[in-house]
């Protein structure tokens, strides 16, 4: 299955590496700011902080990608990211914590949209899209898991801030290690003409293909629904009688099939092609997270949390590879394409929380699962509808193959 792109391997294994330390981070920043005296609300505001700038990040980062920058946009960002992991635990001060956490948003946006345009480069024509974003995804998601046992490990051991300052040796190896492994996998495809002038660029976001589009709104629906759940699922769990360790159970299954499904969508989409997946994954997420609001017995919620773990690890490939497979052209396009893909993910971080807590207080926590449930597939296919006839239109009504 990797045969024809061994090449890539580092690469893989070096973008693991970056969302280790990320995911490290992002696990032991509530306790780190609570430790400084931060209360509920002021700890909220200041992890938002870090989806916010990530999010106004994906753009300029994208607009400013090319194979010749590739290095200092990836570098950069990893140490921008490091050299926030140091200064946090040295600070005390409300503010300075918030544009520290922006500082890393900043950082790990710019660095992730440099080596996701890096990847378009590099994909081999004889490789599946669904098998090299299985991959890649699969170590993002990978390096994810194994951050929070390495952070919990070295907090517990060490403290949270020295467990920080230590994580800030992560991003600054990726430094090295991303730009290396881009280095090792010459581009296999050659850029188009670059754009020069930024009207021009921005003109290219705008007319970016409808299928980058409809991964916008996928990876946007993923985080819409992520948010919601690991935001408020824990409170409604615990008032329907579970403990914390069933609803931590729930959560790992979650994440472990997530992650593994990944690395065997190659397989899968052998049998349904990646747009034939996505309305199929969409509702079944949907009828997932009604079912939360709807039942009690812990064995039905496991089936529930299961399935809404599997449609985001297939989710997440089969937008990725609609991505690698129709925004091939020159450096702004595929930077563009990038950004734009990434952003989804970054909004739906910012907003499903926000969604999730007016509908819990409207209409509380059950009733929110089972709206939010129904409307957010609604949404999607709907807005993937129009981005279909968009498509065709384009076309001149011939199918593209997924």
């Amino acid at each position: 299955m990797l045969s024809s792109q061994r090449h890539l391997i580092p690469l893989y294994v070096a973008s693991g590496v970056l969302t280790l330390g990320e995911g490290g981070v992002l696990v032991l920043l509530a306790p780190y700011l609570a430790s400084r005296g931060l209360v509920e609300g002021a700890i909220g505001t200041v992890v938002s902080v870090y989806g916010i700038a990530s999010l106004v990040t994906r753009l300029p980062a994208g607009l400013a990608y090319a194979s010749r920058r590739a290095t200092p946009l990836i570098s950069g960002g990893c140490l921008i990211s490091a050299l926030a992991f140091m200064l946090l635990p040295v600070t005390s001060h409300p503010l300075l914590l918030g544009a520290l956490v922006a500082l890393d948003g900043v950082g790990f946006a710019a660095a992730t949209t440099g080596v996701m345009a890096g990847l378009m480069e590099r994909r081999p024509p004889e490789a599946d899209a669904g098998t090299v974003m299985g991959w890649y995804s699969g170590s993002i998601g990978v390096g994810y898991a194994v951050s929070g046992f390495v952070a919990g490990s070295v907090g517990d051991a060490l403290g949270v801030p020295t467990a920080i300052l230590l994580l800030a040796a992560v991003p600054a190896a990726a430094a090295f290690l991303l730009p290396a492994a881009l280095r090792a996998a010459r581009p296999l495809r050659a850029a188009a003409p670059e754009t020069a002038s930024l009207p021009g660029r921005l003109r290219a976001l705008v007319h970016a293909p409808a299928a980058v589009w409809l991964a916008f709104l996928v990876t946007l629906y993923i985080n819409l629904v992520s948010g919601v759940l690991f935001s408020f699922f824990p409170l409604h769990g615990l008032a329907i009688g579970l403990s914390l360790t069933q609803i931590g159970l729930l959560a790992g299954i979650h994440g472990a099939l997530a992650a593994t499904v990944r690395f065997f969508s190659g397989v899968i989409f052998r049998w349904i092609s990646y747009r034939g997946a996505l309305p199929v994954m969409v509702v079944a997420s949907g009828v997932g997270m009604a079912t939360l609001g709807s039942v009690r017995p812990f064995a039905v919620l496991v089936i529930a949390w299961a399935v809404i773990g599997f449609a985001r690890g297939i989710l997440r490939v089969a937008s990725g590879a609609l991505v690698l497979d129709e925004a091939a052209a020159g450096d702004s396009q595929r930077g563009g394409a990038s950004a734009i893909y990434l952003a989804g993910l970054d909004l739906g971080k910012v907003l499903g929380p926000l969604i999730g807590g007016l509908g819990a207080e409207v209409a509380g926590l059950a009733s929110t699962f089972i709206g939010l449930g129904v409307a957010f597939p609604a949404l999607f296919l709907g807005l993937a509808s129009f981005l279909e006839r968009r498509r065709k239109s384009a076309s001149g009504g011939a199918e593209s193959p997924a």
